[in-house]
């Protein structure tokens, strides 16, 4: 039975805007199993109220770390099988850095910046009719800024919260170094949070210091133009492009 993979809308073959979207995309593709992209405009369909959710065999599952655990369960797909378990223990904590840290600073760049929300705004909402627009897109943006407050990110200064992203990206190029992968020579699903959260900062669709940060690393820069062009191939391929 073909998986239903869901999500927002993106252009075929590129990242999703989600980066969560995007790693759960890679996965599959590395799953090598069967699956469809499927459209949803309302993240409360899915069994967590957000994207992205699959369909498999008529269970709905969110969240792509049990998402992950399901694909391993049901179907055997492990893709972290070969790692020691030391590295599959720091690619855990990888994708945890990247998945409640660097995620959270991205979605800072879109909804806390005061001079980034137009943009933003029609992005999300520019398909309304303007009276709903004006009733929804506020109401989102509160809902995000308090999310983001709560978290601990929204209480930074932008310079601030682009230090602590600063950082992150400097730590995962040390890790990387110059291998291929994170901790393997082929990619797991550690190179697809990764992917996801930095592709998204690369062709974020608002202005932010760190897609230069990225570029400033030939090895992350390098990562990005391996992955895109064999999971990706319309992703763009540098934050020059992308600017």
């Amino acid at each position: 039975m073909t998986i239903q993979f869901f999500q927002p809308p993106t252009e075929q073959g590129a990242p999703n805007l989600s980066p969560f979207c995007t790693k759960l995309d890679m996965i599959l593709q590395l799953s090598g199993l069967e699956f469809s992209r499927e459209l949803v405009m309302d993240p409360r369909e899915g069994p967590k109220q957000k994207v992205p959710f699959i369909a498999d065999s008529n269970k709905r599952v969110g969240d792509t770390q049990f998402i992950e655990a399901k694909l391993n369960a049901d179907h055997g797909v492990d893709l972290l099988a070969h790692l020691s378990p030391t590295d599959k223990a720091i690619g855990h904590m990888i994708m945890g850095t990247v998945e409640e840290q660097l995620y959270f600073i991205l979605v800072y760049s879109r909804w806390q910046v005061e001079t980034n929300w137009p943009i933003m705004e029609e992005i999300f909402f520019g398909h309304m009719p303007e009276e709903a627009r004006q009733q929804i897109a506020p109401q989102a943006l509160d809902m995000m800024q308090n999310a983001l407050r709560g978290q601990g990110i929204g209480r930074h200064s932008t310079e601030e919260t682009y230090i602590l992203g600063k950082r992150i990206i400097d730590d995962l190029a040390t890790i990387l170094d110059d291998s291929t992968y994170f901790l393997s020579e082929k990619p797991t699903s550690i190179d697809a949070s990764v992917y996801g959260c930095l592709i998204n900062l690369v062709q974020n669709p608002v202005p932010t210091p760190l897609a230069e940060h990225i570029a400033g690393h030939k090895n992350l820069s390098d990562f990005l133009d391996r992955v895109s062009a064999q999971f990706f191939p319309n992703a763009k391929r540098s934050p020059a492009e992308a600017a």
